[in-house]
């Protein structure tokens, strides 16, 4: 009885460490609509490449990789992103040019 509910204990330990440790893996859906107006600081509706760069970030980025996250983002290279290209090229080219190390 005892050994069976030791089994019982540990295995829920071990299966609720599981579930946090999956939690943690699982990406968040970025909020497009909160993003977008964050960048969007003159609120005409676009993204210019001026604004994308004007954005406040956690971290630094040099000015030619936001330049690079900014073409993919601009789906028609007329120079302004709008909501929609933004929802559907985000996260687009990432990864890109990176080798794996063998």
């Amino acid at each position: 009885m005892k050994m069976t509910t030791l089994k019982l204990g540990t295995l829920a330990v071990a299966l609720t460490a599981f579930s946090f440790t999956m939690s943690a893996q699982e990406k968040k859906t970025p909020d497009f609509d909160k993003m977008f107006k964050r960048f969007d600081a003159d609120k005409n509706g676009s993204i210019t490449l001026e604004e994308f760069k004007g954005a406040k970030r956690k971290k630094e980025v040099p000015a030619e990789r936001l330049e690079k996250n900014y073409a993919n983002l601009d789906a028609d290279s007329n120079g302004a992103v709008t909501l929609e290209e933004l929802k559907a090229n985000f996260g687009k080219g990432k990864g890109k040019g990176k080798k794996k190390q063998e």
